[in-house]
């Protein structure tokens, strides 16, 4: 997965939201496919993948100062914690389990949900 990069703040979060999106896609097709080529602890670090990355070192000072920042990175570390769970259950072939956390109403999709607002929030902030 790229790097997320941008001349703004606003095309930054962008491919932030695009890359949450990806990973969000990758865990359903794990689960899915009954595959593992991530562990739960490597699913539920938030600094393993691209937004986590650019959350904890893409960032200028003044990004990282701003209260839409702290929210960000709090729902981001939320998310994971969910998508460790719903690999967790992969993992242990509980597939049944697994389609169900990923389903709406879940802690999974309710945190990416609320992640992809607050990231939105940001960029309509940052304008």
């Amino acid at each position: 997965m790229a790097a997320i990069t941008g001349a703004t703040l606003q095309e930054q979060i962008q491919k932030a939201i695009t890359a949450h999106g990806v990973f969000k896609v990758r865990v359903g097709q794990m689960v899915e496919a009954g595959t593992a080529e991530m562990t739960p602890q490597v699913a539920a670090a938030d600094n393993q993948c691209p937004l986590g990355q650019w959350l904890y070192g893409g960032l200028d000072a003044s990004a990282r100062s701003s209260p839409q920042y702290q929210s960000v990175k709090e729902l981001h570390a939320t998310f994971h914690q969910a998508a460790g769970d719903v690999v967790a259950l992969s993992a242990a072939r509980k597939r049944t389990e697994a389609m169900a956390a990923l389903e709406m109403g879940s802690t999974f999709k309710q945190s990416s949900s609320k992640l992809v607002i607050a990231l939105s929030n940001w960029a309509d902030a940052a304008k």
